[in-house]
C-alpha cells in the first residue's frame, strides 16, 4: 500500500511553528507495523535521535498514511506522558516542542535512519499512551523490515543463497503472521515470538542483497501463499507439522535431511542432565501435577525418529504424558530429537525408513540377542521379561516392556531410586518444522540455489 502525506492540523497545543505541508517521499512498499516496546516493555520516556539528516515531522497516522501537523528541527526527541496526553520534548534542553491531549501521536524522521533504544531503524514511529507508559511501534516498509530480520535470524556472513532462502522464508512468514498482534495495535513483534528484528544495525551488503534479489518472492503451495516456518538445526530430520503443533499441511512434511552437517552446527549436538526433582519442578511450572519422579520414558517416535510422546511416571503411578512439541518445551529441551538415559529411562522403537527393531539408549540391539536375568536366576528374552528383575550398573531394577504396532518400549525402573537423574542427549535446535537454517547453509555450500533449498525443505512448493 502507498503512504500518502497531507498537511493536517492536529487538535492540540502547538508550541512551535506549524508546517504548511508535510513533505516526504512516497513509498510503494507494504507497511509492516512492528511492536518495539509494549506491554511489560513499554517505556516511560522513549527517545529518538537522527542518524542522518536533521529534524522530524510530527502528526498522526491514519491507517498507514502519515499526516503532519508540525515540523521540528531538533536532532534528539523525548516522548512522554503529560497531562492527559503526550508531549514531545527536546531531549537536550527539555523544551516542550509539541503537545496533544490525545493518547496517540506519530513521528516521521526526515533522515533515512533513526536511533531508538540502541538500534537504528528505518520508517516512522507511532506512540500510544497506556497509563504512565508509552507503547512504541515502528511503521516500516516490508522489504526494509525483512532487511532488519535477516541478519538477526541468520549470520550475514553465510552464503548468499542461504540468505536468499531465509529472506523468502522471512517474507512468507511475515505475510502469514500479520494478525498475530492485532489486538495490541500492531502486526508483528520484534522478538522470537514473531521474528527477531533490530532495524538496520546488523545489516550488511550481503544480507541486504539477499533481500533485494528476492524482492516480492513468496512460497506457494497450489498457487496459495503459505507460511515459511524455519528454525536453527534439525539434527538429521525435519518434522511434520501435525506431529509438532497439530494441523496436517502437506508442504510441512518431515523428512530425513542428508544435507545438514549437524556436527558443524554451533548448536547441533547437545546434552542436559536433570535430576528427578528438576524434572518434577519443570513439569509443575508448566502446569502439570505430579509427585516424586520414578521414570521418564520415550513412548512414541515419529516416522523419522523424533520424539512424539514422553511419559513421566511418579512413585504413586500417576503419569504425565507429553506429546508433540510439549516433549521439548515442557522440560526446556533444545529439540524433539533425543534419547533419555538414566534410572527409570526408556527408549522407544519406531519403524521408519530403516528396519524396525529394539533400541536401548539409542542403539539398535540385534534381534533376539537381549536377555534379562531375574533375581532367582531365570534367564528370559527381553520381550517376555515383564516383571523380572535385572542387575544393572545402578543395582537391581524391575523390567517392563510394552509393544504397540512396530514400537517396543523397554523400561527399567527402581521405585526406590529417589536420587535418579536423567540425561537427555540430542541433536538439533528448535521446533523442527520447515527450513533448517544450518541445512540451508550446507546446501548453499554444496552449490544449491535458494529456490532449490526451499523446495527441499517445503514439499511440493513453488517460489515466485
Amino acid at each position: 500500500m502507498k503512504r500518502r502525506f497531507a498537511a493536517f492540523l492536529l487538535a492540540g497545543v502547538l508550541l512551535c511553528t506549524p508546517a504548511s505541508a508535510a513533505v516526504s517521499t512516497a513509498q510503494s512498499q507494504t507497511i509492516v507495523r512492528v511492536g518495539l516496546a509494549y506491554d511489560t516493555t513499554a517505556m516511560a520516556a522513549p527517545q529518538l535521535q537522527n542518524v542522518d539528516g536533521t529534524g522530524y515531522d510530527i502528526g498522526t497516522m491514519n491507517g498507514t498514511s502519515f499526516s503532519a501537523a508540525t515540523s521540528v528541527s531538533q536532532t534528539r526527541l523525548t516522548i512522554k506522558p503529560q497531562g492527559t496526553g503526550l508531549a514531545v520534548l527536546d531531549t537536550d534542553s527539555g523544551q516542550v516542542l509539541y503537545q496533544t491531549s490525545g493518547t496517540t501521536l506519530a513521528i516521521s524522521p526526515r533522515g533515512t535512519l533513526t536511533w531508538f533504544n540502541k538500534y537504528k531503524y528505518r520508517g516512522d514511529f507511532v506512540y500510544t499512551r497506556t497509563g504512565n507508559a508509552v507503547t512504541v511501534v515502528n511503521y516500516v516498509g516490508l522489504e526494509d523490515y525483512i532487511k532488519g530480520v535477516i541478519p538477526c535470524e541468520m549470520s550475514a556472513s553465510w552464503p548468499k543463497e542461504a540468505l536468499k532462502a531465509q529472506a523468502v522464508c522471512a517474507r512468507s512468514y511475515a505475510d502469514g503472521q500479520m494478525d498475530r498482534h492485532k489486538s495490541q495495535g500492531f502486526d508483528v513483534c520484534n522478538s522470537t515470538h514473531c521474528q527477531v528484528y533490530k532495524g538496520a544495525n546488523s545489516a550488511t551488503a550481503n544480507s541486504d542483497a539477499a533481500v533485494d534479489e528476492t524482492q516480492g518472492k513468496y512460497i506457494y503451495e497450489n498457487d496459495k501463499k503459505v507460511v515459511g516456518y524455519f528454525f536453527s538445526s534439525d539434527g538429521g530430520a525435519t518434522e511434520s507439522s501435525v506431529n509438532v503443533w497439530g494441523g496436517n499441511y502437506a508442504y510441512l512434511t518431515g523428512k530425513v535431511d542428508p544435507y545438514e552437517n549437524t556436527a558443524a552446527a554451533s548448536n547441533g549436538v547437545w546434552s542436559v542432565t536433570l535430576t528427578a526433582a528438576e524434572v518434577q519442578s519443570k513439569l509443575q511450572s508448566a502446569g502439570y501435577s505430579i509427585g516424586t519422579i520414578q521414570s521418564v520414558q520415550v513412548t512414541k517416535r515419529t516416522a523419522v525418529g523424533n520424539v512424539n510422546e514422553l511419559t513421566i511416571t511418579d512413585t504413586s503411578g500417576k503419569q504425565v504424558v507429553l506429546s508433540k512439541d510439549k516433549c521439548r518445551t515442557a522440560l526446556g529441551l533444545n529439540s524433539i530429537r533425543y534419547t533419555v538415559n538414566g534410572l527409570g529411562s526408556t527408549q522407544a522403537v519406531t519403524s521408519n525408513s530403516a528396519a524396525s527393531g529394539l533400541y536401548i539408549n539409542g542403539t539398535r540391539a540385534n534381534d533376539g540377542s537381549l536377555y534379562a536375568v531375574s533375581g532367582n536366576g531365570t534367564v528370559s528374552a527381553i520381550g517376555s521379561a515383564n516383571g523380572k528383575t535385572a542387575l544393572t550398573g545402578t543395582g537391581t531394577q524391575t523390567i517392563t516392556t510394552t509393544t504397540s504396532g512396530s514400537q517396543t518400549t523397554i523400561n527399567t525402573a527402581d521405585p526406590a531410586a529417589t536420587g535418579a537423574s536423567y540425561t537427555f542427549s540430542g541433536t538439533g535446535w528448535g521446533h523442527g518444522v520447515g527450513m533448517s537454517q544450518y541445512g540451508a547453509k550446507a546446501m548453499a555450500e554444496q552449490g544449491y540455489i535458494y529456490d532449490q533449498i526451499l523446495q527441499f525443505y517445503f514439499t511440493g512448493v513453488t517460489v515466485k
